[in-house]
């Protein structure tokens, strides 16, 4: 009889326990049905100046990130014991273009569209529609890495008591944490006037944005506050060089007009 029940706590023990762990296609399946809003929210003075020239935005075609949302194990811990389980599975996502409310493309466009109209002496227009004039200024941007990764571990303590007689209890106490979501950003930026080049560089940004919540009590939760803080650092990477372009371009553009003034007085 007693080998009877002990054959009958562990097989019990082992289904509850292998049961409680997550597969990486079921938190991906979960992820891959939310979507998340990126965000852009002006910090920078107002400028209050006279608007001096019109630059055409060409259209960014390309917005170099994978379109699904992907989600793989990456290691799990099992401490099995007779009345106490402990397991933790880490789990790595690289954040794709279909869980973004809409194409990240679109995004850096209408960013760059509000920061420059706010915070510098021009007027950026959409040139989504190639109406430039030929001796107009034309701003180029491509994206040449884009890139957003976060990790879930999911930490399950499992605690079996038995009475005896076919009676027990099981109480399970589970712990999930969002790690930090890590951006990395490049683009190359050129600014032309017919087939000059007046200026040329590549920026970058290497974010780290930590997620501040409480602890996520089911895996659609998780999913759910993974995915925001990972576009909140998607965000936060594309408004630190968006202030960088719009700075430096306002600064390149102002430097021309006075030095037309020095020279056509």
């Amino acid at each position: 009889m007693k080998t009877t029940a002990t054959v009958s706590i562990f097989i019990a023990l082992s289904a509850i326990f292998f049961s409680s762990c997550t597969t990486s296609k079921t938190l991906q399946r979960q992820m891959r049905s939310l979507q998340s809003d990126l965000y852009y929210e002006l910090t920078t003075p107002e400028y209050e100046g006279e608007i001096t020239d019109t630059v055409y935005l060409n259209f960014i075609d390309y917005s170099n990130m994978d379109y699904y949302t992907t989600v793989k194990k990456k290691g799990t811990l099992i401490i099995p014991l007779i009345f106490f389980n402990y397991t933790q599975e880490k789990f790595d996502v690289i954040l794709g273009e279909g869980s973004l409310a809409e194409t990240y493309r679109e995004f850096l466009t209408e960013a760059l569209l509000t920061e420059c109209n706010s915070s510098t002496s021009l007027y950026l227009t959409d040139n989504a529609a190639d109406m430039a004039p030929d001796s107009a200024y034309v701003l180029n941007v491509k994206i040449l890495h884009n890139r957003t990764t976060s990790a879930m571990k999911l930490s399950s303590r499992m605690i079996f008591l038995y009475f005896g007689q076919g009676g027990a209890f099981t109480f399970d106490f589970s712990n999930n944490t969002i790690m930090p979501a890590i951006t990395d950003l490049e683009f190359h930026v050129s600014l032309m006037q017919e087939k000059n080049c007046l200026f040329e560089k590549t920026y970058s940004a290497y974010q780290k944005w930590i997620y501040i919540g409480g602890n996520p009590g089911n895996t659609l939760s998780l999913n759910g506050d993974c995915l925001d803080n990972m576009t909140e650092c998607l965000s936060v990477a594309t408004k630190n060089i968006i202030e960088d372009i719009s700075r430096e371009i306002h600064l390149l553009m102002s430097g021309r007009k006075s030095n037309l003034s020095l020279h056509n007085p």
